[in-house]
């Protein structure tokens, strides 16, 4: 089986014989050092650099290949080229297959040769060469742009492997004929070489898209997959069960995002599960294609309490804040359970977000009741910060969380270490506040602008101050929708309430098109270039500062009290210290 990138083929692509094609390979005896590189990037539509190659084949000690795809009916005449579809549909093309795939191998060649480093400058003379496939028909014409052995037709029926060597000997006989000497042994890669290669061409095939919220300038270096992060998604192909963990901006909700696109494009009945409300709200719009849309997505809770509301079962949700923590935490799920077992419509794969929220004794039962096979043999992916964000997991720690999930099952477990959302002045202030110890060296990846403490005596000097920051973030052209103001208390208890120049409206996924506010438990899982945290009164609480630092991708301001701003004197003492 070779390793093909991305794993899964989109719903998208509509050319049958592509899709066939991708799953030969994929399934292919014979190729497992193979990579094989399709035209769809991993964050659901990204623009290719060479988009005409339909397929990009490392093949250790054969060589590089790149294919085209041409299926249905296929005529030439008078050097025009002619493609007639399953419907009928005829498009004419004055460049052939053949031509195409020459281009782009050389363009990627070119690319190769450019990028490789010091250590592996062997890789500048590989050996390389094209193919066609025509898999619906057989093709036997020979002319100035093609010999035979580069075409693949419905005689090959699925044998892939034949095909590339077979284009590995011909391209070889080829060369020999050309410069009257054999292709050296140097010229092939090895299988250390097809993965490099494959690291270096990666970028050009996965290139990583936003989920949705605007950058400045300091964001874009953010935007590629780290390597650790591709390693992640590499585990998670190949695993069923992965629990998943790393600080906050690792990249957490990306990968569980397109874990979901994946197992849709595969035709899975997917469920993304979350803790946060906001959150979920926000992961709905992350799927504008229906057709790679999970079939649930939002907070563990609406799924239940939609659940028990389709069966007839009523909900009666209390209003006071202690009857409702027991109605989430207790009634609810208990109730769901009885009613999920008599369910058979379960779910292919269960995908969670926020996962140090829901992992307790009550909830694992009715996640177990909703997937194929259960927690013990289904298929889960769960994603968490265990040590900093389990605001809402009362006494459970990881371990105790890991060893709940181990009494059930078997999995594996992945961390992910490299912060891809924050800068390194934002990372350090996390430090310093939090007392958080960075997992290794390279934390942070991105520089940026400073920090940017504010200390009020009462709220409406807090109130002006929080003005002025709006008014000059807005002056130097940061849009509105790119500040959000965060606080850890409700709006009627914040010094928002002072501000009158400005519309600051709360919080909505749906509408963050201006200056928005929420309570810092509301924005968990979210982030947004420019943070503003007021009404900051204390320090102490390391979990919810953590989770309010760290939602700024580019810019933090802290407007604090005297108390707080004591507090933090005594901090960077502690830090400096250490």
């Amino acid at each position: 089986m070779a390793r093909m990138i991305p794993s899964v083929i989109s719903p998208e692509v509509k050319s049958n014989a592509e899709r066939r094609i991708f799953e030969w390979f994929k399934q292919s005896k014979g190729t497992e050092d193979w990579i094989v590189l399709h035209s769809l990037g991993i964050a659901n539509h990204s623009k290719l650099i060479f988009g005409e190659i339909d397929f990009f084949v490392l093949a250790p000690g054969l060589g590089l290949f790149a294919l085209e795809v041409k299926g249905g009916r296929v005529s030439r005449k008078e050097g025009i080229w002619q493609f007639t579809d399953k419907y009928g549909k005829t498009s004419q093309k004055e460049r052939g297959p053949f031509d195409q795939a020459w281009d782009g191998v050389h363009s990627l060649v070119r690319d190769i040769k450019l990028k490789v480093d010091s250590n592996n400058r062997h890789l500048k003379n590989l050996f390389f060469g094209i193919g066609v496939m025509f898999p619906d028909i057989e093709y036997t014409v020979s002319g100035s742009d093609e010999e035979q052995w580069q075409v693949f037709d419905v005689r090959d029926e699925s044998n892939v492997f034949n095909y590339i060597t077979r284009l590995s000997t011909g391209a070889a006989k080829k060369y020999k004929e050309k410069f009257g000497r054999p292709v050296s042994v140097s010229n092939y890669m090895s299988v250390d070489d097809v993965n490099y290669i494959a690291g270096i061409l990666r970028g050009d095939f996965d290139r990583a898209v936003t989920l949705g919220i605007q950058i400045t300038s300091a964001e874009k270096d953010m935007l590629e997959l780290t390597e650790e992060q591709y390693k992640c998604i590499d585990q998670l192909d190949d695993n069923p069960r992965c629990l998943i963990r790393g600080g906050a901006g690792t990249g957490k909700t990306f990968i569980a995002v397109q874990e979901a696109i994946k197992a849709k494009a595969n035709g899975k009945k997917v469920a993304l599960f979350c803790y946060n409300n906001n959150l979920g709200r926000w992961l709905s719009l992350c799927f504008p294609n229906p057709d790679l849309r999970p079939d649930f997505i939002g907070t563990f809770h609406k799924f239940l309490i939609e659940t028990l509301t389709n069966h007839g079962t009523e909900c009666n949700i209390p209003n006071e804040e202690a009857s409702l923590q027991v109605f989430y935490r207790d009634t609810l799920p208990e109730l769901a359970t009885t009613v999920l077992k008599k369910s058979l419509n379960k779910f292919d794969i269960l995908i969670i977000d926020e996962a140090q929220d829901l992992i307790n004794e009550k909830y694992l039962c009715v996640l177990d009741s909703i997937v194929s096979g259960g927690l013990v043999r289904g298929k889960w992916r769960m994603f968490g910060d265990f040590s900093m964000q389990a605001i809402y997991a009362g006494s459970l720690d990881l371990d105790s969380m890991i060893a709940l999930l181990e009494e059930k099952t078997s999995f594996i477990k992945f961390r992910l270490t490299i912060n891809c959302r924050n800068t390194k002045p934002i990372c350090e202030e996390i430090c310093t506040v939090t007392g958080y110890i960075p997992p290794s060296d390279i934390w942070m990846k991105v520089d940026g602008p400073h920090v940017n403490y504010f200390t009020y005596d009462n709220e409406d000097d807090g109130g002006k101050c929080l003005s002025g920051i709006i008014e000059d973030l807005i002056g130097n052209g940061i849009s509105s929708n790119k500040i959000t103001i965060l606080s850890p208390v409700k709006r009627e208890k914040s010094m928002v309430g002072k501000v009158e120049k400005f519309k600051i409206v709360n919080y909505n996924p749906e509408k963050n098109d201006t200056l928005s506010f929420s309570t810092i438990q509301g924005y968990k899982g979210l982030e947004n270039t420019i943070i503003i945290l007021v009404d900051i009164a204390s320090l102490s609480d390391e979990q919810l500062m953590y989770i309010a630092f760290s939602r700024a991708t580019a810019g933090l301001y802290v407007i604090k009290n005297k108390k707080a701003a004591e507090e933090y004197l005594s901090l960077q003492k502690r830090r400096f210290i250490k």
